[in-house]
């Protein structure tokens, strides 16, 4: 019920906020249930209930304030379920957000595969209206140095 209502949404997102503020255990368990219920884990391999939620407005803003408060490893997690379709993701309207929150707090080893996936194909995001997605994997290797020069190429192609 807490997850519809755009203002009951607003809440956990505050919540999750105070949470991880206050250095709760609550904050991780709350950011995982959320994660199992807006994007149960799949069996099949071809469908990604991530990419699903991140494309729904609803679901995705959630999506991404669990990002901002998740662990390194459930962020690669999180990558793992995206993997091979960051195209798609980098050109939703909506989506591209997620895809945004997970960079601004992904851990070296994801932004390198990002990079790697995204790097050559950069000019469509951009081209269709998402800059925020170059500035977020720009930001990244800003924060990876040994990124930097692979970033540098894929940003001076484009």
């Amino acid at each position: 019920a807490l997850l519809s209502p755009p203002c009951a949404s607003l809440c956990l997102q505050e919540a999750l906020q105070i949470l991880h503020h206050s250095q709760s255990e609550a904050c991780s368990q709350l950011c995982q249930a959320l994660i199992v219920h807006l994007a149960p884990p799949s069996t099949d391999p071809s469908h990604s209930s991530l990419l699903a939620g991140l494309q729904d407005p609803e679901r995705s803003r959630l999506l991404e304030a669990t990002m901002k408060w998740v662990g390194p490893e459930q962020l690669r997690d999180l990558f793992l379920q995206l993997k091979g379709h960051l195209l798609a993701v980098a050109n939703h309207r909506v989506a591209n957000h997620g895809l945004q929150r997970l960079l601004d707090h992904a851990p070296e080893d994801v932004v390198q595969e990002v990079l790697s996936e995204l790097g050559p194909v950069l000019q469509e995001p951009l081209t269709r209206g998402h800059p925020g997605v170059l500035t977020a994997l720009a930001g990244a290797c800003w924060r990876h140095p040994v990124l930097q020069p692979q970033a540098l190429c894929c940003l001076l192609q484009v």
